[in-house]
């Protein structure tokens, strides 16, 4: 159970890390590349072609399809991606980066982030890797008294 001073600080440090996250992504209006669509131009930079189809996005992602492939839809409507349809199965298309999408990946707010993240001292930014993957590996039991 959250109670006490030390809980009451914790409850704030997330709070701080959420406004870290939202801060990376500074236009919000709905022409702006959303994180979503940030999210899938990172994926296809580093997957090989054969993952690159909306189902392989979509698990990575840990969504339906439905809103990937309005993600990646909108992205080919800006001609930051395009998609093929797979010589193996007509159904099946691959998505990759164009040169415009490699291009604005350089500027992706990620890299801000990680900026940001550079500026620690090496032992905090050390604390700061080994405590995100932590949480988010589930290596922190999510069995904790709920009581």
């Amino acid at each position: 159970m959250i109670h006490g001073g030390e809980d009451k600080r914790l409850i704030a440090s997330i709070v701080l890390l959420e406004r870290f996250v939202s801060d990376i992504y500074p236009a919000k209006h709905s022409s702006a590349i959303q994180p979503l669509q940030w999210s899938i131009m990172r994926y296809l930079a580093r997957m090989p072609v054969e993952r690159c189809e909306v189902r392989w996005i979509a698990q990575f992602q840990g969504l339906t399809r439905a809103p990937v492939t309005r993600a990646i839809a909108t992205l080919e409507v800006r001609q930051l991606v395009s998609q093929q349809i797979s010589g193996e199965d007509a159904r099946t298309k691959s998505v990759a980066l164009t040169k415009r999408g490699i291009e604005t990946l350089s500027n992706d707010p990620i890299l801000l982030a990680a900026k940001r993240v550079q500026a620690l001292s090496q032992n905090d930014q050390d604390q700061f890797v080994r405590s995100i993957r932590a949480l988010a590996l589930n290596l922190v039991s999510d069995d904790i008294d709920q009581t």
